[in-house]
């Protein structure tokens, strides 16, 4: 695999070569379907990319980190403190609101009336009922043990500067001191925002109760790509050498990059892989006010990427833009950081900004809405999260906030209204198509056709019921046909009439010929939409309509 080096952030290219003379090439023989990574003196190099031997060829790329965004402080943690003070609770707050301590500076989670550039996390928690508690792979650098922290499984895949690949991930005292600089925490401020303990009166709320999947990548702060597609394959349950095969996790977050251009070859490749296993990747944008197309693994196909928002709303200045897919909150993000203090590595809380902490938050609350309906698609979570984003602030002061032109992707996600988007494709409740006189007793059907069959076609009268959740949603919904014979696709179906109301009676309907369904429109030209299938189970005619029309 091609040892392109990445970094926690974002980096400038230093050096191609790891001598003056040597070389470090990623090649794919004929024949075979894995990458391996060979070192030859530079004036082999042309002629090995020339050679029959190889389906593919490329040169590793070294790559040197920027500081690190975070602080130990919040620029205005008085402005915190005097508000978690005075603030009264809201009457939905009332309902669960975590006691963990620094909860008050997570201002993502809390109403969009109070805090303008909140996502609404709390009240997507509370739409989402764990189903199945998933496996959150994060890849990176920087693991650190901590009391509100569990990791479940990690295994360090940074193989070069005398370092193997085991399964310890944890970077130790003997690995750094205090004049390399090395140490931030990084990896793990990325779990804490994703799985921090919740609402056991310690530190910060994670977003989601996962388990937590750490795969070492980094050291100081950088790492071969190669690595990292490694990790990928792994964390997607694929054989890796003779490290042992793992449970595929659900989710996989990658706060690293680098500006490298196109995507390599290997990396792509592994992404594509995890896909195949159903697994959904997200990736942070960057943080250089730069377009994403030359940044890696930004620049995959088959991701989510995540650009910045700050509190208020705005872009992040800071923040990658253009072919995103949406924002998430990323500058005074309170997370857990590590330091070398007094010869020993110690962790605490610390503020960080950057798409490296807006990734993390996209794929957790991915993952409440997975947890809540397993069944889910990669596709169907990733539409889901744009189609219920709002718009990123307009009125900006600087150039570096402007998001016009669709530089911010589907705009900033609204965690609550995603919820609402699971929640009401979870298929727990159908649209029900049942005969008019389905809900009166025996009787009363008789009655009904006798004194009104004459003039009401009662027995070819059918009600259509939708369930409360889809009126929330404010959307067109449209009763649909398509012949029994026909796979119920938009291509195949027509337009019956409109659904205007929770309960309607429908007559002119052919059970016998046609298959029915709702079109959902998920956009205000309905370009997108879903179709639910009827439940026609009770679609059936009462006895007392033997022998009537």
């Amino acid at each position: 695999m091609k040892k392109l080096f990445i970094v926690s952030l974002f980096m400038a290219v230093v050096s191609n070569n790891l001598s003056a003379k040597d070389v470090t090439l990623v090649v794919k023989k004929h024949g075979q379907n894995k990458y391996e990574t060979i070192v030859v003196d530079e004036s082999e190099v042309e002629q090995i990319t020339k050679s029959n031997m190889y389906l593919s060829v490329e040169e590793e790329v070294w790559l040197s980190r920027p500081d690190i965004k975070a602080k130990t402080r919040p620029i205005n943690i008085e402005k915190y403190e005097a508000n978690s003070k005075i603030k009264s609770k809201s009457a939905a707050e009332e309902e669960y609101v975590p006691n963990d301590p620094d909860y008050s500076y997570q201002y993502y989670f809390k109403p969009k009336s109070e805090e303008s550039g909140s996502i609404e996390i709390l009240d997507a928690i509370r739409k989402s009922k764990q189903n199945k508690k998933l496996r959150v792979a994060v890849l990176d650098g920087g693991f650190h043990d901590q009391e509100d922290m569990e990791y479940s499984y990690g295994y360090n895949f940074f193989d070069e500067w005398g370092e193997v690949r085991e399964p310890e991930f944890r970077d130790f005292d003997d690995q750094v001191n205090e004049a390399t600089g090395c140490i931030s925490g990084h990896g793990l401020s990325i779990a804490s925002i994703i799985g921090a303990k919740s609402n056991n009166e310690i530190g910060i709320s994670g977003i989601i109760d996962a388990d937590l999947i750490a795969l070492r990548v980094l050291s100081c702060g950088i790492g071969p790509m190669s690595d990292l597609a490694d990790a990928i394959i792994h964390a997607a349950g694929g054989e890796v050498g003779d490290i042992p095969a793992i449970e595929k996790v659900d989710i996989i977050n990658i706060s690293i990059s680098g500006p490298i251009g196109d995507c390599p070859t290997y990396v792509q490749e592994a992404i594509d892989y995890a896909n195949e296993q159903g697994v959904m990747i997200f990736v942070a944008a960057g943080n250089n006010n730069e377009d994403i197309s030359t940044y890696a693994p930004a620049s995959c196909e088959g991701i989510y990427v995540s650009g910045a928002t700050d509190k208020q709303g705005y872009k992040a200045e800071l923040s990658n833009h253009g072919s995103v897919s949406s924002m998430s909150p990323g500058v005074d993000i309170p997370a857990y950081s590590a330091r070398f203090n007094d010869g020993e590595i110690t962790t605490q809380l610390g503020w960080w900004e950057g798409t490296s902490q807006a990734s993390p938050i996209t794929a957790a609350v991915a993952g409440l809405g997975l947890q809540h309906n397993p069944e889910l698609s990669r596709e169907e979570v990733f539409k889901y999260l744009k189609l219920s984003a709002e718009d990123v602030r307009d009125d900006v002061l600087t150039a570096e906030q402007d998001c016009a032109t669709g530089r911010c992707g589907a705009g900033l996600i609204n965690a609550s209204r995603f919820m609402d988007l699971v929640v009401a494709f979870d298929g727990s409740t159908m649209f029900e198509l049942r005969h008019a006189l389905t809900a009166e007793t025996s009787c009363a059907q008789e009655l009904f056709i006798s004194e009104f069959g004459n003039t009401l076609p009662l027995c070819e009268m059918y009600e259509l019921l939708m369930p409360d959740r889809f009126a929330e949603l404010q959307t067109d919904i449209t009763l649909v046909r398509a012949l029994k014979e026909n796979q119920l696709i938009e291509d195949n179906v027509e337009e019956v009439i409109e659904i205007t109301d929770s309960s309607m009676l429908l007559d002119s309907l052919d059970l016998e010929n046609y298959q029915y369904a709702t079109r959902i429109c998920l956009d205000d030209t309905c370009e997108l939409s879903q179709l639910i299938k009827l439940d026609v189970s009770n679609a059936v005619k009462p006895a007392a309509c033997s022998g009537n029309n």
